[in-house]
């Protein structure tokens, strides 16, 4: 991390989070959450300031810059997930141990109907992604800009696990993910900032170009759950969107690329 990136990072970020926590604190998003103690509330609303600023403020102020990945171990990636786990746990437990169910938003009667739903989402979701890059590459033609468009070397580096190892990095994406952005943040701070928070959270893939395409499916998945109210259809868009790419998509393009 360079001097600029600190100085955003403490300077600015830092302070613009424990903000939004705070104002959010004043006007009652959190009242769902029954607190039986101030100090217990407090805590809370301190790991959500830390855990923003670990999944969501730290890949930003790095700039988008890609990892390392000749030196990445599997189980590192899951890092982050291991983290809003934690952060879930911490909130469950600190605000009285809600229903499990209506904590993660979980609680729908038709969950085979709403899985389905999110299926069918989920490549609606990956189509418009793929749209959405097809459109800023003639908008990025049209005003003369050529970004670098190759596949980021993180992606590139998942895309070649074997099937279990992908298989595990859906499921602990689809679930965590949409357990931490939708049924926590959108519920409490609203689609748009849980939207942000989403894409900021996936800034280390070091490749602006394939961060555009994000907006859509970010876009598909926060109205999904906004519709349904729970997040089994957002679960099973995130996750047939997630496999797309990295079962299907990823692999042939990374084919096709070293036959050229």
């Amino acid at each position: 991390m360079t001097s600029l990136d600190r100085s955003l990072l403490f300077g600015a970020g830092l302070p613009l989070v424990f903000a939004i926590v705070f104002v959010a604190d004043r006007r009652g998003a959190f009242r769902r959450d029954l607190f039986s103690s101030p100090w217990r509330k407090r805590l809370a609303l301190l790991l959500l300031a830390l855990v923003l600023v670990a999944t969501a403020l730290l890949p930003a102020a790095a700039g988008g810059r890609a990892p390392d990945v000749s030196s990445l171990r599997f189980s590192q990636v899951f890092a982050v997930q291991a983290l809003l786990a934690f952060f879930l746990l911490a909130w469950w437990f600190l605000s009285g141990r809600p229903s499990p169910a209506s904590f993660l938003g979980l609680d729908t009667k038709r969950p085979l109907a709403e899985a389905g739903a999110g299926v069918a989402l989920g490549l609606v979701g990956w189509t418009l992604t793929i749209v959405v890059g097809i459109g800023a590459a003639l908008l990025f033609r049209v005003f003369d800009y050529d970004p670098h468009r190759a596949v980021p070397p993180l992606v590139s580096w998942l895309a070649s696990r074997p099937a279990e190892q992908r298989g595990l990095l859906v499921l602990m994406a689809m679930t965590l993910e949409e357990f931490h952005f939708r049924s926590f943040l959108q519920r409490r701070l609203g689609a748009v900032p849980a939207s942000i928070f989403f894409l900021l959270a996936h800034a280390g893939y070091g490749e602006p170009f394939f961060f555009v395409g994000l907006l859509a499916i970010t876009t598909v998945l926060a109205v999904a759950f906004a519709k349904t109210g729970n997040a089994v259809t957002s679960i099973f868009a995130h996750g047939t969107f997630d496999a797309i790419q990295l079962f299907i998509f990823l692999p042939a393009a990374l084919k096709l690329l070293a036959g050229n």
